[in-house]
């Protein structure tokens, strides 16, 4: 039998001894966005972003909290709440029907074991390190170096996605690897001065593609690099709270699609 209820507070803190807040980038929204951090919940829902659909899949289910690691309001603060206006829609529904939402989003990135380490081990690197001064990124080196080509194939592989963008595949062997989960093109500069000849990231915007001799990147698409955040909030809520109702979100989905 699963546990009835517990605070939503609780989950949050739950989520912050993995991955505290004080860990967040300057300009980051993570905690508690709508409803209350002391309500009494049953079930919660676990997405990567907290969409209009995910919001509706929620009351559909009988969820009362939604645990994300994108936040629903973003930037701070917020100007104003009209509807039409699909955020706006996402948080009225939300309000009204009495679901409370948590979000982790740098906080999750930046944690040790958390989304970087996580995209570090999908790729099998080892003697893995935080790259750069801002904690986001992390390097290290593949147990066996291997053609650019093939470690592509691999990258598509690890994250589940059919495509992947790629600026000019090196010639030679690819030994070290930087990754940086979500939109990560500003750990280039660091990846090359660590030595790493690939970055793994997504968001890689046109002229950043235009790379030094001898290093590539790896656009995995922002979705596919974060996705294994869903898992990762299951396992910390469920781990503390091993009959507390958690659910992962089937509405939530790519907003990106390519044909």
């Amino acid at each position: 039998m699963k546990q009835n209820k517990v605070r939503a507070r609780q989950i949050a803190e739950a989520i912050e001894e993995f991955a505290p807040l004080g860990l967040q980038a300057e300009w980051d929204n993570s905690g508690f966005t709508v409803g209350n951090p002391q309500a009494l919940v049953s079930k919660a829902l676990i997405a990567l972003n907290c969409s209009l659909e995910v919001v509706k899949e929620a009351v559909e289910k009988g969820c009362d909290m939604i645990v994300t690691h994108h936040p629903l309001i973003v930037h701070k603060p917020c100007l104003s709440i009209l509807e039409g206006d699909v955020r706006s829609d996402t948080i009225m529904l939300a309000i009204r029907s009495g679901i409370t939402v948590y979000s982790s989003h740098t906080p999750l990135d930046k944690a040790s074991g958390g989304l970087n380490d996580i995209m570090a081990g999908r790729l099998g690197l080892g003697d893995v390190s935080v790259l750069g001064a801002d904690g986001f990124s992390r390097v290290g080196k593949l147990a066996r170096p291997m053609g650019s080509d093939a470690f592509v194939e691999k990258v598509k592989k690890a994250f589940g996605c059919e495509c992947v963008r790629t600026s000019s595949l090196i010639p030679g062997k690819v030994s070290k690897v930087a990754v940086s989960s979500g939109g990560g093109q500003g750990a280039i500069a660091d990846a090359v001065e660590a030595g790493a000849q690939v970055l793994v990231t997504g968001d890689v915007t046109h002229h950043n593609f235009y790379c030094p001799s001898g290093f590539m990147v790896v656009d995995v698409g922002h979705h596919y690099s974060e996705l294994p955040a869903i898992e990762l909030l299951e396992h910390i809520i469920k781990k503390k709270f091993p009959k507390f109702a958690v659910l992962l979100s089937e509405a939530d989905k790519s907003p990106i699609f390519y044909y």
